[in-house]
C-alpha cells in the first residue's frame, strides 16, 4: 500500500514537472518571436537585434558549467523556480521601464533568460532520472519532449497574433505570466536534497569546464556530446535560413511558408515523443548510441532536402520527418546521459548545455553573415553536411567498436524493465 502511495506521489510530481516544462516552454517560444520583433522595432538595428540574440546565447553557454555545479549541490525543482521567478520579474521591469531605459533593459533581459533557460534545463535532466525512476527516464524525456512540441506550435502560433492584436507590453506580461505559473506548478513537487550535495566538488578552471568529468564517463557518451554539438551548429542554419528561404520561394506569404516549415517539424517532433513514449513503456529503452547517430543523420539529410524548394505538399513531409528524427536523436540522447553515476550527471549536463549553446551560437554568426553571399540551400547543405559528416564518423566508430561492449555504464538488462 506504501508502495503504491509512493507510486503515485511520483507520478503526480512527474506530471507536474511536464505541465512546468511546457508551460514555461510556451513563455520561451513566445518571447524569442516577440522580443526579436520588439528589439527591432526600439532599435531601428538588425546589427542590435542580433547582438541581443548573441548576448542571450553567449549567457547560455558561460552558466552551463555554473550550473551542472549548482545543480549537483542544490535542491534542483528551488534552482529551476528560481530561474522562473526571476525570469518573470525581468519581463515586467522590461514593460515598466521608460522609453528611454529599455535599450539597457533589453541586454539585462537576455542575460537573465539565457542564464535561466540554462539552469532550468540543466536541473530539469538532472533531477528527472530521481524524479521518473531509472526504469522510466526514457518515458519522461519522450514526454517532456511530447510537451516542448505543443509548446512550441502554441507559441509560434500565438506569438504575432498577440504582438499584432495587444501589443508588445501584453505579450511580456503573458509571458511573465507563463513564467510565474511554471514557478507555481513547480513549488507542489518536492524539493528533494540531491545525494552528492555534501561532497566538496573538484575546484579550478578544468572542473569548471567539466574535463574532469569527460574522463570518467564513457567515451560513447563524450562523442554523443559532440555529435550533439555538431547538430547545434548545423541547426543554426535552417533557423537563420527559413526567413530567407520563404521569402525567396514565396514572396506573396513569407510568414506562411515560415510556419507550414516550422509546424510541420514540430509535429514531427511531437510524434516521435509519442512513439517514443509508448515504446519506452514496452521496453523501458529509448534506442541505442547506433540509433542516436542514423537519427541525427537523417535529420539533417530532410533539412537539406527541405531547403531543395519541394512541392508544398513534399516540404511538409520532409519538415515532418526532419522533427521526428530529431525528437528520437534528443529522447535517446538525453536518457543515455542520464544513465552515468549521479555523482557526475549534473555537471555533466552542465557540459552538454555549454557545448550546443556554443555550437548553435557560432553557426548563428556564421550562417547569418553566409546567406548574405549564397543561397539558403548552400549555406544548409554546408552547415548540416558537417553535422552528418560528424555523425558518420561516430557511426564508424560504433561499428568498429560497439558501446555495448565497451561502456560499463550502458543501462543492464534490469534497468530496461518497465
Amino acid at each position: 500500500m506504501a508502495e503504491e502511495a509512493g507510486a503515485g506521489r511520483a507520478a503526480r510530481d512527474l506530471r507536474l514537472v511536464v505541465a512546468a516544462h511546457a508551460v514555461s516552454t510556451y513563455g520561451s517560444y513566445l518571447n524569442l518571436v516577440a522580443l526579436g520583433l520588439f528589439t527591432l522595432e526600439l532599435t531601428g538595428s538588425a546589427v542590435q537585434t542580433g547582438l541581443f540574440m548573441a548576448a542571450r546565447l553567449t549567457a547560455g553557454f558561460l552558466m552551463g558549467p555554473v550550473s551542472g555545479l549548482l545543480a549537483g549541490r542544490c535542491r534542483r525543482t528551488r534552482l529551476m523556480i528560481g530561474a522562473d521567478v526571476l525570469s518573470a520579474l525581468t519581463l515586467v521591469l522590461l514593460v515598466a521601464a521608460p522609453a528611454g531605459a529599455r535599450p539597457t533593459a533589453l541586454y539585462a533581459l537576455a542575460v537573465v533568460l539565457g542564464c535561466g533557460q540554462t539552469l532550468w534545463g540543466v536541473a530539469l535532466r538532472s533531477e528527472l532520472p530521481d524524479l521518473a525512476g531509472p526504469q522510466r527516464r526514457a518515458r519522461a524525456n519522450a514526454r517532456l519532449v511530447s510537451a516542448r512540441s505543443v509548446a512550441m506550435l502554441l507559441g509560434f502560433a500565438s506569438a504575432g497574433v498577440l504582438v499584432a492584436g495587444l501589443g508588445y507590453e501584453v505579450a511580456f506580461l503573458l509571458d511573465a505570466g507563463t513564467y510565474a505559473l511554471s514557478a507555481l506548478l513547480l513549488a507542489r513537487v518536492p524539493a528533494r536534497r540531491p545525494a552528492t550535495a555534501g561532497a566538496t566538488a573538484p575546484a579550478g578552471p578544468r572542473a569548471l569546464a567539466g574535463v574532469d568529468v569527460l574522463r570518467a564517463v564513457a567515451p560513447v557518451v563524450v562523442a554523443m556530446i559532440g555529435v550533439r554539438a555538431a547538430d547545434a551548429f548545423g541547426s543554426a542554419a535552417h533557423n537563420v535560413g527559413i526567413p530567407v528561404q520563404a521569402s525567396l520561394v514565396r514572396p506573396d506569404s513569407p510568414a506562411a511558408y515560415a510556419a507550414v516549415f516550422l509546424t510541420s517539424w514540430a509535429v514531427g517532433s511531437l510524434a516521435a515523443g509519442r512513439w517514443c513514449a509508448r515504446s519506452a513503456a514496452r521496453t523501458g529503452g529509448a534506442g541505442s548510441p547506433r540509433a542516436f547517430g542514423v537519427a541525427t543523420c537523417l535529420m539533417s539529410v530532410f533539412f537539406v532536402l527541405a531547403f531543395t524548394d519541394p512541392p508544398l505538399w513534399l516540404l511538409v513531409l520532409l519538415a515532418l520527418a526532419a522533427g521526428a528524427a530529431d525528437g528520437y536523436a534528443e529522447i535517446s540522447y538525453t536518457t543515455r546521459l542520464q544513465g552515468v553515476d549521479e555523482t557526475l550527471r549534473a555537471r555533466l549536463f552542465g557540459f552538454a548545455s555549454a557545448a550546443q549553446n556554443a555550437g548553435f551560437g557560432l553557426g548563428m554568426v556564421a550562417f547569418a553573415a553566409a546567406l548574405d553571399r549564397a543561397a539558403p540551400l548552400t549555406v544548409v547543405a554546408a552547415a548540416h553536411g558537417a553535422a552528418l559528416a560528424v555523425a558518420l564518423g561516430f557511426l564508424l566508430a560504433q561499428t568498429l567498436r560497439p558501446a555495448d561492449r565497451h561502456d560499463p555504464s550502458s543501462p543492464r538488462p534490469a534497468e530496461v524493465t518497465p
